[in-house]
């Protein structure tokens, strides 16, 4: 972050990544800030928004309603760091504002996968948001975990649509799958167990070309993003499951520009971030029905798995979110009480879970 001063930021490696950052000259009225994320703009909602609402909502604020002006330089699709790279990236003020998805970060970011940890949820990203923000107030160590930790603080919460599973076979039941490679992010993987089938970790941006050449059959993905990046040229059949939407992301700010930065920017920053969080949730079911209607124009196979077969798969995992809530609290966090209030949030907001876990 740039306030008052010249500036002259040489190569940052990151994760064997070098960049050359050019000096910026800053005077007391202007402010630059480099925001980035791992994903690419394009098909990714959060990173879409983060260009077409957040960057300009914050730009005009800050030039309408202060005597500072703002310039944000807008590092995405890994231009400063790569997926896995971003808290670090974002800790050590390489960027100023960075999206880590927690999924990147099984460690680090582990009790922030909560959503991953209950399979089954409810396919509204708004919900999901509604429910998930509902648990984070009830339990601030989930966010301040990255101020007292990482030196950043999270602004916004974001995610993606309701995941689904697209493969280049055709399947109709659950034991079908038994003997096939399945890709996903990491903390998702764990959804395949008792299936039979072989999981691999992959990212969004692997995902077309591991599917063409063979490395897998098929990936648990959203279906606006499995339009957007064109999975349906290399896996035709899309299944409709309703594993559900996640709030699985974090916008955060390196807390060394945040203490620099004027108190009436800061404030404009956090009040677009809230707005923010929520229109990417709006952009994400927005985007799950779009996606579906256009893969099917698009000549992909969308079928339904029956109720019978999805409340047996999630019975397979009925154990599971306890098992993980137990984890939680190893690592530093009540997880007992994040995984029954989490429960309870989705039950008190209309949402019941095909099977509901016991947690304890």
């Amino acid at each position: 972050m740039f306030i008052n001063k010249t500036m002259t930021y040489g190569k940052a490696l990151i994760g064997g990544l070098a960049l050359a950052l050019a000096a910026t000259q800053s005077n007391a009225d202007n402010i630059t800030l480099r925001i980035g994320a791992g994903h690419p703009e394009g098909p990714v909602a959060y990173v879409r928004l983060t260009s077409e609402f957040f960057v300009p909502e914050v730009t005009r604020r800050v030039e309408e309603e202060t005597n500072h002006k703002i310039r944000f330089i807008e590092a995405y699709g890994g231009t400063i760091a790569k997926l896995p790279e971003v808290l670090e990236a974002t800790q050590r003020g390489i960027l100023d504002i960075g999206h880590t998805c927690f999924c990147f970060e099984p460690t680090k970011a582990f009790a922030q996968n909560l959503n991953y940890y209950v399979p089954f949820s409810t396919p509204s990203a708004v919900q999901q948001l509604r429910v998930t923000r509902k648990v984070y107030d009830a339990h601030p160590q989930l966010a301040t975990h990255f101020e007292d930790n990482y030196g950043q603080t999270l602004l916004a919460l974001t995610g993606y649509d309701n995941y689904n599973l697209g493969t280049s076979f055709e399947w109709n039941e659950v034991a079908e799958l038994a003997g096939h490679k399945i890709g996903g992010a990491g903390p998702n993987l764990p959804w395949l167990e008792g299936t039979g089938a072989t999981v691999v970790q992959t990212s969004l941006n692997e995902m077309y070309s591991a599917v063409a050449t063979g490395v897998f059959e098929g990936m648990l993905m959203f279906p606006g993003s499995y339009f957007g990046f064109k999975f349906h040229e290399v896996a035709p059949h899309y299944k409709v499951i309703d594993i559900g939407a996640v709030m699985v992301n974090g916008m955060m700010i390196n807390n060394r520009t945040k203490a620099k930065l004027p108190p009436e920017v800061l404030t404009i920053i956090q009040e677009v971030a809230s707005e923010y969080e929520v229109k990417v949730a709006e952009a994400l079911d927005d985007a799950n029905k779009a996606g579906l209607a256009k893969l099917e124009e698009a000549g992909a196979v969308i079928t339904v798995l029956p109720q019978g077969q999805r409340i047996a798969w999630a019975e397979k995992l009925a154990d599971w979110p306890n098992e993980m809530a137990q984890k939680v609290t190893e690592a530093g966090f009540d997880g007992t009480g994040i995984f029954q209030d989490y429960i309870k949030f989705l039950e008190e907001d209309g949402y019941s879970l095909p099977v509901r876990y016991e947690i304890n």
